[in-house]
């Protein structure tokens, strides 16, 4: 890889197999894991609506009853800024539902499935997984 300006050149990487679950690669644990992919969802399903609808940011901050920053940083991905509640309850200021449901627990061996092989692609910075 050629680097720019003063940028150092990345090395080469070695592909990474991941286990099944990349939060858990991470080093998240099962609960942090857990709470991230909710709070993922929850925003994923909120930010969706929101462009839908259309909204300015000043429109969004008005309804939420939240400041320019808050709305700045829920646009642009920032939920670390958020708790689950917090946007749950800005669902509900945007008069939409929430449901949470409460699952089985996963089985040990479902979670140790064969690593699929990995193929690094020109041009692409991340490794792509093929089958």
């Amino acid at each position: 890889m050629k680097s720019k300006g003063n940028e150092k050149p990345m090395p080469p990487t070695e592909p990474y197999l991941t286990k099944g679950n990349v939060l858990d690669d991470l080093g998240f644990s099962p609960e942090e894991g857990l709470e991230i992919k909710v709070k993922a969802d929850i925003y994923r399903d909120l930010l969706h609506y929101i462009k839908n609808q259309g909204f300015t940011q000043q429109e969004l901050g008005n309804a939420l009853k939240i400041h320019q920053p808050d709305v700045s940083n829920l646009m642009n991905g920032r939920i670390s800024k958020f708790s689950v509640g917090k946007l749950i309850k800005f669902a509900g200021k945007l008069n939409l539902g929430a449901e949470v449901r409460i699952t089985n627990p996963q089985r040990v061996a479902a979670q140790k499935t064969a690593a699929l092989p990995v193929k690094t692609i020109k041009n692409r910075k991340q490794p792509t997984v093929i089958a």
